[in-house]
């Protein structure tokens, strides 16, 4: 439920995109600090060849501010209430305690899943977490570019490799998950749904990393032209 709320925005975003592009753009001033003004937007490089190697702490440091940011927060009581609304995982119950009970496990995924992935596994396998923008290029390319790189990365010397980091983050985290979730929730197929719905999201907030800086800097250009086209008093 959780991946179809953020697939659809991240299309309309896209939509928004194609629509505004022009045949020469010139890429933003600097990448916004959040995505869609309210998402975290801690790990996002601007330019795709700014490559600098970051270290363990800083890795650490980074996948923490995303898995503690008030977005997080926010985001899990949001899925939760979804979730209790169409009585998902009905050993919770309902209720107060059955929304505390799936707000508590929303959250947990969505934390664990940024601390492995973007701090213990990026440290143990020399990967680098972040996500550098293409900026150019045809939306078609930039767009698998972004839904690529949650399989691929860079590694700490700059090289392209297999994104164990993020894969493994996601799992794992899903495999934990089954000692919060209900019993009936153990499953393997479930256990592996929950993972691939991690990694999905990877995918589609790539999507926002790489077009958001365009649609936020056109739409900031075009409130000033508009503010420049008031007439003075």
């Amino acid at each position: 439920m959780r991946a179809v709320f953020t697939v659809t925005g991240v299309l309309a975003l896209l939509l928004v995109q194609a629509a505004a592009q022009s045949t020469a753009s010139s890429p933003p001033d600097k990448s916004p600090e959040r995505l869609v003004y309210v998402i975290p937007n801690n790990r996002t490089v601007e330019h795709q060849k700014s490559f600098a190697r970051i270290n363990m702490r800083t890795k650490f440091k980074l996948s923490a501010e995303d898995a503690l940011d008030p977005y997080g927060f926010a985001s899990a009581g949001v899925n939760a209430g979804v979730e209790q609304a169409a009585n998902d995982h009905p050993q919770y119950g309902q209720g107060m305690a059955g929304f505390g009970k799936r707000y508590g496990a929303d959250f947990a995924d969505e934390a664990t899943s940024e601390l492995l992935g973007g701090g213990v596994y990026p440290a143990l396998f020399h990967q680098d977490p972040r996500y550098f923008r293409m900026e150019h290029g045809s939306i078609w390319k930039r767009g698998l570019y972004a839904l690529t790189r949650s399989v691929w990365t860079k590694d700490d010397i700059g090289e392209l490799e297999f994104n164990g980091s993020a894969v493994f983050g996601d799992y794992s985290a899903a495999a934990l998950s089954n000692l919060y979730y209900p019993a009936a929730d153990h499953t393997y197929g479930q256990t592996v749904q929950r993972g691939s719905i991690l990694l999905l999201e990877d995918s589609a907030f790539n999507l926002l990393k790489e077009f958001w800086p365009d649609v936020h800097d056109r739409l900031r250009h075009k409130k000033s032209k508009q503010l420049e086209s008031l007439p003075a008093n």
